[in-house]
């Protein structure tokens, strides 16, 4: 199996919101949905409303010509993957301090690739980076988070007061996945991702924050294996085919936020739960796009599923 790889390089910090109302705390990722939405806008301008809405309508009628994982950092120039739900942390061995295992979110491209084939992996404590990351490769931080003071003044009584404003610093470049289905929409992504890097991603983009370049394109290859198993790189939002059956060892997150579109602002968008990255299931799931609000026009969020076999000892 391969799939495009594109790098992304970091020219700001980032903010990428974990719960309405929380500024302070900021996730060290963009999760798929947030991704597609900038993507989504940004293309609304080059392409105009009219091609868009053809892209969308692909999208929500289940036939969609590709799919995004989320963007995760790398160490070194490489990519980091979620470390899968359970079934990955129960096959890192560690002769001492195993507490440690249990903080890990992130292993490198090599330990991933052996987890999907279902290794066993021998860990030392140098391995382990920032209690959330192993991998081989020596650095002393991949990303460094940084509240900032700002102030708030009460229109009313002038009276101002203080809040600390959360930020991420990535110290290595970015990267996500593509599993292009229809190669006629390379292009359109490349120019996209172009001049989405000079929007912004994320929060706080009119102060310059979520600024990024691309810089290239390349080919990943995963083994493929017979496992029924599968695991996720991007947000998913179920289908009700997905659910029957369903098993596995996963987390669930709220998703909510405010409608940000050429047309429509200051909506609030639905909450919705969703399964996070690096969830593991059972069976090959789909997922789909959710709509979340409606005014000018509807208002999707981008739920489908961006999966890879991995082997489980059932």
């Amino acid at each position: 199996m391969k799939y495009l790889i594109y790098k992304l390089e970091p020219k700001s910090p980032f903010h990428i919101g974990i719960k309405e109302g929380s500024l302070e705390e900021t996730l060290h990722y963009i999760p798929s949905d947030t991704l597609f939405s900038a993507f989504c806008n940004v293309y609304r301008l080059i392409y105009g409303k009219e091609k868009f809405e053809q892209l969308l309508r692909k999208f929500t009628e289940k036939n969609p010509p590709f799919l995004f994982s989320s963007i995760f950092p790398c160490i070194n120039g490489k990519p980091l993957f979620p470390l899968p739900k359970s079934v990955g942390r129960e096959r890192l061995k560690m002769d001492e301090e195993n507490k440690k295992i249990k903080k890990i979110e992130y292993v490198d491209e090599d330990i991933f690739k052996a987890l999907l084939n279902g290794k066993t992996i021998e860990i030392e404590k140098k391995n382990i980076i920032q209690d959330k990351i192993l991998s081989k490769e020596i650095k002393e931080l991949v990303w460094k988070e940084i509240e900032r003071p700002r102030v708030t003044i009460d229109r009313k009584t002038n009276s101002s007061e203080i809040y600390y404003f959360g930020e991420v610093v990535f110290m290595d470049k970015l990267y996500f996945l593509v599993d292009l289905k229809d190669e006629k929409y390379k292009k359109e992504i490349e120019t996209t991702l172009r001049v989405l890097g000079d929007e912004g991603i994320g929060g706080d983009r009119t102060y310059g924050r979520g600024l990024f370049s691309m810089m290239r394109v390349n080919e990943i290859e995963f083994y493929e294996n017979d496992s029924p198993w599968h695991v996720i790189l991007s947000m998913l939002y179920p289908t009700e085919k997905d659910l029957k059956g369903l098993k596995g060892y996963f987390e669930l997150v709220a998703r909510g936020g405010w409608v940000y579109s050429v047309d429509e602002k200051g909506k609030r968008r639905k909450f919705i739960r969703m399964f996070m990255e690096g969830s593991v299931f059972n069976k090959k799931v789909v997922g789909k796009m959710v709509e979340v609000a409606k005014g000018k026009h509807a208002v999707y969020r981008y739920g489908y599923a961006f999966s890879l076999p991995i082997r489980v000892r059932e």
